[in-house]
């Protein structure tokens, strides 16, 4: 058996086991994976990403961050400790390790905690099981871990609001009706994007500058070639914003990419009357429920909160120089 392959089997393995120890905890909302997603997730590079994680001797502790090439910040993804361990310094020794390692290996100034890790860490909605977001944007500011960086040097940069909501029996609001009547009346409409009979779409994501929208709106095939179908408001055929792409996750979560509004339809309520008409079409192809986090000072809170979704969880991004 190649070595390499073994160790980094045996390292899964222990990772692993003290994942599934930690996972009833209260405060440690992660799902675990499995032995060969965890091995993907945390020991595996993939095209463009770095991976580095260190196992404690003890198999009572370990710390993991990833780095995208070329790129000056790398990320924290996870320091973990068993409970038993715990308040003795070994999380701390781990974490430094792993800055060490990190400033050795990659030309890094700073180590990030945020959302635009590659490595993306499934979280459990509380009080709803069986409902998950895909990815956790920063450090839960409820649980030890947010003191533990804290004391670690690490330093709030934003907070982030994660939002949930049971889409199964979702109707659009009256009041958003009323905002859609006078939308309608003024030419505005919601619509499946057609590059055929619509315009602007790739001068609208030029001017976001959003690399992820980018690749999941305009990377996205057309329904008719096996796509997913992407919401849109226009007017006189020129699409001002999007919502989408509609899909539904194994999980029962309505996929949510994101949503935009050109800046010159803004203030008329399109973003509300978009965001709802995403809520109704997720709910009419089987999604049961939506998650998704935006910044706390983000006005595109209040769409969400319109639509009737509330705060389960806030976290902290957090950096540090090194």
């Amino acid at each position: 058996m190649d070595t390499e392959v073994f160790q980094k089997s045996r390292a899964a393995g222990r990772i692993y086991d003290l994942w599934s120890e930690c996972a009833g905890e209260k405060d440690f909302p992660y799902k675990v994976p499995d032995a060969d997603e965890l091995t993907r997730l945390l020991l595996t590079a993939e095209p463009g990403v770095e991976k580095i994680t260190l196992l404690h001797e003890s198999g009572r502790a370990f710390a993991s961050g990833s780095y995208i090439e070329g790129e000056e910040r790398g990320f924290v993804t996870m320091v973990l400790t068993a409970a038993e361990a715990r308040r003795h310094g070994l999380g701390s020794e781990m974490l430094r390790a792993l800055e060490t390692e990190m400033k050795r290996r990659f030309p890094v100034k700073e180590l990030h905690i945020l959302y635009f890790n590659p490595v993306n860490l499934v979280w459990e909605i509380p009080g709803h099981p069986g409902c998950e977001h895909p990815n956790s944007p920063g450090v839960d500011i409820s649980s030890p871990a947010y003191e533990f960086f804290h004391a670690a040097g690490y330093r709030d940069c934003s907070r982030q609001n994660s939002y949930f909501r049971q889409i199964g029996d979702y109707e659009v609001p009256a009041a958003i009706r009323e905002i859609e009547a006078r939308l309608n009346a003024d030419g505005y409409f919601i619509r499946v994007y057609d590059p055929d009979t619509m315009e602007g779409m790739t001068d609208l994501i030029d001017h976001l500058g959003n690399s992820m929208w980018r690749k999941s709106i305009l990377g996205e095939p057309l329904p008719a070639d096996g796509g997913r179908p992407i919401l849109v408001p226009v007017k006189d055929g020129r699409v001002l914003g999007f919502a989408g792409p509609l899909d539904v996750e194994r999980s029962g979560r309505g996929y949510f990419s994101g949503i935009a509004v050109d800046p010159s339809a803004r203030g008329r309520g399109v973003a509300k009357v978009l965001f709802s008409a995403l809520c109704a079409n997720l709910r009419a192809i089987g999604a049961g429920y939506m998650t998704l986090f935006t910044g706390e000072d983000n006005p595109a809170r209040r769409i969400y909160e319109a639509a009737g979704f509330t705060i389960v969880k806030s976290w902290a991004d957090m950096k540090k120089e090194i």
